[in-house]
């Protein structure tokens, strides 16, 4: 029993970074009704930028400063560049998907020829173990986990009680009628998209500093989970999205505990076919559509 409840502690860990990376996705889409297939290069981009601040300045702290900023500016880039010209020409989602997709490779194979196709290591402080309850934590383990809950409490201060979150859900209803309300749609999207970047970051710098290693695939090998927290939870529900992560991140580490580690991707396939033959649209999402709630 105690393995299993040890176990129960890596999921949480595993749906922190799987949370902070889904609840981005999904709150980009419900705002802009894109889905952005290079989202995973946030977080790839975030862990470079984590590496190389770190080799530059010697500071870890530094590093992922560096590596946020690097994964907003991305995001940023993305939809001024990629996105919005072809929203503009009213292109199909086939289009914007096809075009996000492409900007994955991209990134992937310019990282990869720059860097190199092999893992790049942060230097980390030595891990101390944390026994609180049943569970078993390193440090690392908790500040993942405490800037999950900050970065998503502060997203939920934001929407809900600031100009900003009520202009992004209006936005998120309806764009045509929320600049008819002289609502600046453009500047509403571009921030959603740097948001949805920061927290893509976040998660991508937390897969790094977990595993201590990455390489260029980091995040498009992370896409899957993260698709399947958002589509679980309700595509375009961000605090859904929250829940799709914890189901995720608990069945995908018992299932590397009780089976092998190299199903993690498969249980998390699975779990999501499940939940969408009992619940087709996600558990979140209500009859008015990618509302940002």
């Amino acid at each position: 029993m105690s393995q299993f409840f040890e176990t129960a502690g890596f999921g949480l860990v595993t749906a922190s970074i799987i949370a902070l990376s889904a609840v981005g996705l999904s709150l980009q889409f419900g705002v802009s009704n894109v889905p952005n297939f290079a989202h995973g290069e946030f977080l790839t981009l975030a862990a470079y930028g984590l590496y190389v601040g770190q080799q530059l300045t010697g500071s870890l702290l530094i590093g992922m400063l560096i590596g946020v900023v690097v994964g907003g500016i991305a995001a940023y880039l993305v939809n001024l560049l990629v996105v919005e010209p072809f929203v503009k020409k009213g292109a199909r989602v086939v289009v914007l998907l096809i075009s996000t997709t492409g900007v994955s490779l991209i990134v992937e194979n310019a990282l990869g020829g720059f860097f190199g196709n092999t893992n790049q290591i942060v230097a980390l402080p030595e891990p101390v173990a944390h026994h609180l309850g049943p569970f078993i934590w390193t440090t690392t383990d908790l500040l993942v986990m405490l800037t999950a809950v900050v970065a998503i409490t502060g997203l939920y201060l934001v929407l809900r009680f600031t100009k900003l979150g009520k202009s992004q859900r209006a936005v998120a209803d309806n764009r045509v009628l929320a600049r008819a309300c002289g609502i600046n749609t453009e500047q509403v999207v571009a921030i959603t998209w740097v948001a949805a970047g920061v927290l893509g970051a976040l998660a991508g710098i937390s897969l790094a500093t977990s595993g201590g290693s990455f390489g260029p695939g980091l995040g498009f090998g992370f896409l899957l989970v993260t698709f399947s927290a958002a589509i679980i939870g309700g595509i375009g529900k961000p605090f859904g999205a929250l829940v799709g992560a914890l189901i995720v991140g608990l069945v995908t580490e018992w299932s590397a505990f009780y089976v092998s580690s190299g199903y993690k991707q498969v249980f998390a396939l699975a779990t999501l076919v499940l939940a969408l033959l009992f619940r087709p649209s996600g558990l979140f999402t209500t009859l008015r559509g990618p509302a940002v709630d």
